[in-house]
């Protein structure tokens, strides 16, 4: 049985999930604060966990952005699946909330991964090898953008448009409104 995770649900509750929200008014499955550590699962638990626009949100200190990614990595089985969902930090959704503390890119699960960390040792790069220092390992498996509607209109007639969007956005504000990844827990 694929056991399912929907970590800081808000109210899009979904079926076949574990519900998880520290919002009451939201009447999760669990009334849970998830920067509060220990998470009230066993370790090795759930076989996908999805966290949409939630990590953004948490983890204002390094010490406890690294204590919910050691949680999340904790309660994941191996080859476990992780969606994340988050806005872009060059749209303006990202920065007109407040309550956003943590911008997030490719390169930030990359530095999750032990593979890509001892490539970067290697070769003396000059990155933090967050796999190591928060003693997880993540594989980043698949990224994908949402463009925001008044964008993907803009570039509706070009010859590939998910590309020319996402060329837009490495100089532009306001093409790409939410980032997606997806990653591989390698235990």
């Amino acid at each position: 049985m694929i056991v399912k995770l929907n970590l800081g649900c808000g109210f899009d509750k979904r079926d076949g999930y574990v519900n998880l929200d520290g919002f009451s008014k939201c009447n999760p499955d669990i009334l849970w604060d998830i920067e509060n550590i220990q998470w009230p699962f066993a370790d090795n638990t759930f076989d996908e966990i999805l966290i949409k626009h939630v990590l953004e949100h948490v983890g204002q200190t390094f010490t406890k952005f690294k204590s919910i990614m050691q949680e999340i990595y904790r309660v994941s089985r191996s080859n476990a699946r992780i969606q994340i969902q988050v806005p872009n930090y060059k749209h303006v959704t990202f920065w007109a909330d407040p309550s956003h503390v943590r911008a997030f890119d490719q390169i930030t699960f990359e530095m999750m991964s032990r593979e890509k960390n001892d490539q970067w040792i290697a070769q003396g790069a000059n990155y933090t090898m967050l796999a190591y220092i928060m003693d997880v390992d993540f594989l980043l498996t698949h990224f994908s953008f949402v463009a925001d509607e008044f964008a993907a209109n803009s570039v509706k007639d070009e010859e590939d448009p998910s590309r020319k969007l996402w060329e837009m956005n490495s100089t532009n504000w306001n093409y790409v409104k939410e980032l997606r990844f997806e990653l591989k827990v390698i235990k």
